[in-house]
C-alpha cells in the first residue's frame, strides 16, 4: 500500500465527516479517522517494524551446520531475495549437501549460472510449479521424500522462516532453519508489511491445520499423496533440462 494515497484518502474522509455529518457526530468521526492515520503510520514505522520481525525469528532454532540430505531454497522476489542462492552454493561447496531443490523456474536458472561459474557439480533439481509455501513443502515433499531425502537445511528470509519452518516440518521433515537476513535497502514500510502477511499466514495455517507435525518416517507417504499434484515431468526441471530450456551453454 501506498502510504501518501492511504494518508489522503483517511484525510479526505476526515474532511467529509467534518462536513457532512451531524455535529453531535463530528468529533467522534474525525477522532476515528486521526486514530486511523497514526494506527497506519504505527504499523508502516520501526516501531512495529523491528520488534514484529524480532518475534517472528525467536522462535526459530539457529542452524547447527551439520550435513543434510539437500539444502533447499524457497522463492522470493527479487528485491527481497538477499544472497540465499550464494549462501546455499556456499553450503554445497562446504560439503553440507551434494542436493539443491530451488524454488522457481528463473531462479533455478540464475543458480545454474552461478553454479557453473564457481565449477561446482551438485544434484540440482528447480520446482517449476510453485506459489505458496505449502506448495513448496509438498513440491520438496515429492522431489525428496520419494528418495528418502528428509534432513534438509531451509533457506528463506527473516520473516519468512517461521512459518516455513513449520510448514516444512509439518509434512515429516527434519528441518536446519538458515535464516538469510532482508537486505538492507528494504524499508520499514516492506518489513512491516511483511511482517504483518506473516502473521496472518501463521493464524490461517495453524486453523487450517498446517504446522500439525507428524512422524519423520511418515514422509514417504506424504511424497506418494502429493505425487499427482507436482508430476516430475510438469513441475521439476533438472540441470540439464534448465540449459536447453534457457539455451545455457
Amino acid at each position: 500500500m501506498n502510504p501518501k494515497k492511504v494518508t489522503l484518502a483517511l484525510l479526505v474522509v476526515a474532511v467529509v465527516a467534518m462536513v457532512a455529518s451531524k455535529p453531535k457526530y463530528r468529533r467522534r468521526m474525525v477522532s476515528v479517522c486521526l486514530a486511523l492515520m497514526a494506527a497506519y503510520w504505527f504499523l508502516l514505522s520501526p516501531l512495529f517494524s523491528v520488534p514484529a520481525t524480532a518475534l517472528l525469528s525467536s522462535f526459530v532454532p539457529a542452524d547447527p551446520g551439520e550435513s543434510a540430505d539437500a539444502v533447499v531454497v524457497l522463492a522470493r522476489a527479487e528485491r527481497f531475495q538477499g544472497d540465499r542462492y550464494g549462501k546455499a552454493l556456499d553450503m554445497v561447496a562446504a560439503g553440507r549437501s551434494s542436493n539443491l531443490l530451488i524454488m522457481g523456474r528463473s531462479q533455478g536458472a540464475d543458480v545454474l549460472r552461478a553454479i557453473d561459474q564457481r565449477n561446482l557439480s551438485p544434484n540440482m533439481v528447480s520446482a517449476v510449479c510453485v506459489k505458496t509455501t505449502k506448495q513448496e513443502a509438498e513440491s520438496a515433499a515429492a522431489a525428496l521424500g520419494a528418495r528418502g531425502l528428509k534432513k534438509i537445511v531451509l533457506i528463506t528470509d527473516t520473516p519468512h522462516m517461521l512459518r516455513a519452518w513449520l510448514t516444512f516440518q509439518g509434512l515429516g521433515f527434519t528441518v536446519m532453519p538458515h535464516v538469510e537476513p532482508l537486505p538492507a535497502d528494504v524499508s520499514n514500510r516492506e518489513r512491516s508489511l511483511l511482517a504483518i502477511r506473516e502473521y496472518l499466514g501463521l493464524v490461517s495455517y495453524g486453523v487450517l491445520g498446517r504446522f500439525q507435525g507428524q512422524s519423520p518416517n511418515t514422509l514417504p507417504e506424504v511424497a506418494k499423496a502429493v505425487a499427482d499434484d507436482f508430476p516430475a515431468d510438469r513441475c521439476f526441471m533438472t540441470a540439464d533440462q534448465i540449459r536447453q530450456a534457457f539455451m545455457l551453454s
